[in-house]
């Protein structure tokens, strides 16, 4: 879903190397780390992506996303995604 939204290559690997989940009393936030690979394997950028799901109203979720260079040290992209 995610590599979709980001408009990650066909040719690319989208690879998750982390996650973490926060459970709140009023939304859940559910945290994401991807590392997109070139056809050779090379790491090209590392992406965060936030997911908050609203206990009220429910189904309710946005989703954000941070990419960062193959190093990690430059941030080249943020917003929201629409699903």
């Amino acid at each position: 879903m995610y590599r979709d939204l980001l408009q990650i290559p066909a040719d690319h690997q989208f690879v998750r190397t982390d996650m973490k989940w926060d459970i709140g009393k009023k939304q859940d936030i559910d945290t994401f780390w991807y590392d997109e690979k070139s056809p050779c394997g090379e790491v090209v950028a590392k992406y965060i992506v936030k997911v908050i799901k609203y206990v009220y109203p429910q189904k309710k979720a946005d989703i954000s996303f941070k990419k960062y260079s193959a190093d990690a040290l430059s941030l080249l992209a943020h917003g929201d995604l629409k699903h």
